[in-house]
């Protein structure tokens, strides 16, 4: 039995050839960009996963006085920081002038660890109970009273002792001048002109003469510090390796000035190429990776110099938009592919809208990246040093590709919205779903 096909129904299908024609290319386009949300989805992933989105190159070494070790390299990402320097040691029978922080830990477990030691021991109780003269001076009793408060952990004890000395010593007119330096540029010493740093009295009375590990050698040590340490430390090895740290706590600076106010820095020769050991310094490799704490407490971030707390802001914000960037980006490609299940046009139009949305939060984690980047560069001369390389790594670029992606999809969900309804539609069902819906009882 032949079916009865209308005239009218066969001219009503061809006219609508074409529209359905760039009906079906517009789901192909539509389609091909929710397959690449997915994909991009999985690069920001990986973007935000990776520890190369700034990478700091120092060349063949700048040296960092804070840490006495030579910057080579670092790359960090929004969660990780990884940094590779060469520590410097001289020699045990090289004849060169170290700095006093050269006897110190570095590391902070270790400190801990010295420190608990040290509060057992028997002269550290005595020095805890020694008693005052009453003098206005900081006598040698209140030196050992605040070292031992310090070393046993007895915070309030030692801040007391601490600001005496602070208003005692460090707030008169001679240790003032050991302080205020000027913006110049630090000025570099050879520590293997021993002779010549002596002849010219290079650091005054900061250059010491001490015995360490059975050795005499030249420290500098900062007049200033000289006076907060008690008389013969360098009889307890424990002290001697926490020196540095317990001048850092007492907030005395670790450089000494020159006439002119000018800082100047004992600054070792460059490691060899291929690294190794010299005729004065062995150069020891140091790479060092972690996870960064987003919430920093007030000690330990002290104990960070490559970080403080503005930093920590942009740190803190960069996280929180690409978390942020992750979940609307999940939203957007499951409204894409929804919209194949229900052609509706407003569906379309929240899909492309939620796609701008995310290209935007992902724009925000590059400014405050770059923002970041430009206030470490002014401001935090560890992370940073004069004289370092910047380049992006591939994080950035994957971030840029996640942005682009979301803003073509985007655009492209909005342009192919429009309502087809009734002669503008490809097919009855099509022209159903984009007709108004009228809510009721």
């Amino acid at each position: 039995m032949k079916r009865d096909v209308s005239t009218s129904t066969i001219g009503r299908d061809e006219a609508r050839r074409p529209l359905m024609e760039a009906y079906m290319f517009q789901r192909r386009v539509l389609l091909g960009c929710s397959l690449l949300m997915v994909i991009s989805l999985v690069v920001w992933i990986l973007a935000i996963s990776t520890d190369h989105w700034i990478i700091i190159s120092g060349g063949t070494g700048i040296f960092i006085p804070e840490s006495r070790r030579f910057f080579m390299s670092s790359h960090s990402g929004l969660w990780r920081h990884c940094r590779n320097t060469i520590v410097p040691n001289a020699l045990s029978n090289a004849q060169v002038v170290r700095n006093f922080s050269s006897m110190s830990y570095t590391s902070q477990s270790l400190i801990n660890d010295a420190k608990r030691n040290l509060s057992h021991m028997d002269f550290i109780k005595d020095f805890a109970e020694e008693k005052l003269d009453g003098s206005d001076t900081f006598s040698e009793n209140a030196r050992r009273r605040m070292f031992a408060h310090w070393a046993r952990g007895e915070d309030e004890d030692f801040q007391t002792f601490r600001n005496a000395f602070h208003k005692l010593v460090m707030s008169t007119e001679s240790s003032q001048r050991e302080f205020n330096a000027t913006a110049t540029k630090p000025i570099p010493i050879d520590p293997l002109d021993v002779k010549g740093i002596i002849a010219r009295n290079t650091f005054g009375s900061a250059l010491q003469r001490v015995k360490y590990n059975n050795t005499w050698s030249y420290y500098v040590i900062p007049e200033v510090a000289q006076q907060s340490i008690f008389t013969n430390w360098t009889n307890y090895p424990l002290v001697v390796r926490l020196l540095g740290t317990y001048i850092r706590d007492i907030g005395i600076p670790a450089f000494v000035l020159n006439e002119d106010r000018v800082i100047m820095i004992l600054v070792p020769p460059l490691p060899p190429k291929k690294g190794g050991q010299t005729a004065n310094y062995s150069y020891i490799p140091y790479p060092r990776c972690k996870y960064i704490d987003m919430f920093l407490n007030p000690q330990t971030l002290r104990n960070e110099p490559g970080f403080d707390e503005e930093l920590m802001d942009y740190i803190r914000t960069q996280a929180s938009f690409a978390c942020i960037t992750l979940f609307v980006m999940s939203l957007g490609a499951v409204f894409s592919f929804y919209t194949f299940m229900n052609p509706r046009y407003m569906f379309k139009r929240l899909a492309g809208g939620i796609h701008l949305v995310a290209a935007s939060t992902a724009l925000v984690v590059l400014q405050v990246l770059f923002s970041s980047i430009d206030y470490t560069k002014e401001n935090l001369f560890y992370a940073y040093p004069d004289g370092a390389e910047l380049t992006y790594g591939y994080g950035v670029y994957l971030a840029w590709f996640t942005f682009v992606v979301n803003i073509l999809c985007g655009l492209m969900f909005l342009w192919y919205s429009g309502k087809k309804k009734g002669a503008k539609a490809p097919n009855d069902e099509v022209a159903m779903a984009d007709e108004p819906t009228i809510m009721g009882r």
